[in-house]
């Protein structure tokens, strides 16, 4: 048995499922070697394989692949010591070796996304190319997560605790966390009794930042102006980059919140250009969820003004993240 390849098959393999089947798909050493007669065990690499809570064996051929009718005499004799599904892995095939898979319906994983499964009811994903894994922004969820980690960057916690956080279901946690997994922006290990549960944690401080800051969205999904300032909401915009920096303020208070707003609002575009009315803006998540003070969080507040030009606005929001200790140059 050869141990060498197992981090490129987990790569390959345990992640593809989970992003794509089951999140808690796991592969491991088989540690029942003693069972498989000496001449497979020159053969295939063995893997268990664990996927949508059942087991499985997992079969790398070490060289050249045999033909298909000793494969089909090599799994009989596997699944008869092991009473166990028989995976075939593949980095590559042909579509005729494919097409011959199929028709004797034996069970394969190639390693570009194609895979057949039929005792989970699984069928092959006909594409000759899975395209790069990869997220232009964050769903508010994601940024949700993202923010998390960024002020709280010891925390260490698995999709249950942190639905249980945010108040979410479970399924919104686990896709939040898997985005910044995917991104690179977080990292897990597998603990729990039962050995499948994920605890995430994020990268170092500093990368933590860059490679999320890109991502960032607006929080802002709507921008209404009102009359009065509204209870139980945070200074924002360009009045809280004001309170921050030592750019000069508004003429107007700026004001977030999150949630449908009732109140009366200004709709005339004179009667807002010459009252002094308050600009409200609606968020995508509640600003103060990671604020202590009146005042939005300095990354969301970056993120809400991300998209101005102004070479004063721009500066005064790189004093406000390097003040704030979120990064350091």
């Amino acid at each position: 048995m050869l141990y060498l390849g197992i981090d490129t098959l987990v790569i390959a393999v345990e992640r593809y499922l989970q992003e794509n089947i089951d999140s808690l798909t796991r592969v491991q050493a088989w540690d029942t070697m003693h069972t498989i007669p000496t001449y497979l065990n020159s053969l295939y690499n063995f893997y268990a394989l664990n996927v949508l809570n059942t087991q499985c064996v997992l079969l790398e051929i070490v060289d050249e692949a045999p033909a298909l009718g000793s494969i089909q005499k090599h799994l009989h004799s596997i699944r008869t010591i092991t009473n166990l599904p028989i995976v075939l892995y593949y980095k590559t095939t042909t579509r005729y070796r494919r097409k011959s898979l199929l028709d004797h319906r034996i069970p394969f994983i190639v390693e570009d996304g194609q895979f057949f499964l039929p005792f989970l009811g699984l069928h092959l994903k006909m594409i000759d190319s899975i395209p790069a894994k990869g997220i232009q922004t964050f769903t508010p969820s994601a940024q949700i997560a993202y923010l998390y980690f960024l002020y709280a960057k010891d925390a260490l916690v698995n999709a249950t605790e942190f639905s249980n956080l945010m108040g979410w279901n479970v399924m919104t946690s686990s896709r939040a966390l898997n985005a910044l997994y995917d991104a690179k922006l977080l990292t897990y290990e597998v603990r729990g009794k039962t050995g499948r549960t994920k605890e995430y944690s994020r990268i170092a401080e500093r990368e933590y930042f860059v490679l999320g800051r890109v991502l960032l969205r607006s929080p802002t999904k709507r921008v209404v102006y009102v009359r009065d300032v509204p209870d139980n909401t945070f200074v924002a915009g360009l009045e809280a980059l004001a309170d921050l920096s030592m750019i000069n303020p508004p003429g107007h208070k700026v004001r977030a919140t999150y949630g449908d707003y009732h109140g009366e609002i200004v709709t005339n575009d004179d009667q807002i250009k010459d009252e002094n009315l308050v600009e409200l803006q609606i968020w995508e998540y509640d600003p103060k969820l990671f604020t202590k003070t009146h005042i939005v969080d300095p990354v969301s507040l970056y993120a809400s003004l991300q998209e101005e030009q102004e070479e004063r606005i721009k500066q005064a929001l790189a004093e406000v993240i390097r003040g704030k200790n979120v990064h350091r140059d």
